[in-house]
């Protein structure tokens, strides 16, 4: 994807989230005395699908995935995790994200050798930043961060299905980028809807090229401590160390919940 599309989609979301920020009258659900500290757990589900190119080791082509979210996601998802945490005490703070997922996909290959190349992709991805509330007005915010995304990725692609048999191999990469970013909430009017939402940029050649990362839910604040999401996100990274090749971005639907003490 064009590097100068990717700022620009990233500029726009980054004015999206501050054009929330709204000055609705205080809720107690975000309310928290500056002295003490609150606390933050989100499980959440990403049903995501997965596209791009990947590539292993000389002996195997570079593999194109296409795991469409409306399509086919579910019968291609082998497993996965994710959990958002947070301490924060008066405007400073800290936050992790963990994901993890599994996923598979098969395509048709040229030639009789071998008829399918399949592509199995297990990651990791670690995120833990350092954050400051930098505007904070009734129940409506926005967070600067500053931290570091840990990716570890196993990529395994496979040739079979001709009389050539099965040939495979496996490769796992593991690399830290740097990550800055934005995040915003605000309550929706008077209501107990709210819009949330982050984006994060990240690598800069250190660890990956570039990545990026953009969310955006639509929630209900059902109790003071208790809340629920819908959104949507979309991850794109691309990095390249030798012959291993990880070109990938991952989107869909994104279902949490929230819980705050």
């Amino acid at each position: 994807m064009n590097l100068l599309f990717q700022y620009r989609v990233c500029i726009l979301a980054v004015v999206s989230l501050i054009c929330t920020f709204q000055a609705p009258s205080l809720s107690s659900a975000t309310e928290n005395d500056p002295d003490s500290w609150a606390f933050h757990l989100a499980p959440y589900a990403w049903l995501s699908g997965q596209s791009g190119s990947v590539a292993t080791q000389p002996g195997l082509p570079t593999a194109d995935i296409d795991v469409n979210f409306y399509d086919d996601v579910l019968g291609n998802i082998k497993g996965a995790f994710m959990l958002l945490g947070e301490a924060r005490k008066g405007s400073f703070g800290i936050s992790s994200d963990v994901v993890y997922t599994d996923i598979e996909s098969d395509s048709a290959t040229p030639g009789q050798v071998f008829t399918t190349l399949s592509s199995r992709t297990t990651s990791w991805i670690v995120s833990a930043s350092g954050f400051y509330r930098f505007l904070n007005k009734g129940n409506a915010y926005v967070d600067g961060l500053v931290g570091a995304r840990y990716w570890s990725v196993d990529s395994e692609l496979a040739l079979h299905g001709g009389p050539a048999g099965y040939y495979s191999i496996d490769n796992r990469e593991h690399w830290i980028d740097p990550i800055v970013g934005f995040r915003g909430f605000s309550m929706i009017g008077d209501s107990n809807f709210f819009a949330s939402g982050f984006v994060f940029l990240g690598g800069f050649g250190v660890g990956s090229d570039f990545m990026w990362d953009v969310n955006l839910n639509l929630g209900y604040q059902w109790t003071e401590s208790i809340s629920t999401t819908i959104g949507y996100r979309y991850l794109d990274v691309d990095y390249e160390d030798g012959d291993f090749l990880y070109d990938v971005y991952q989107d869909g639907v994104v279902l949490g919940f929230s819980y705050r003490f």
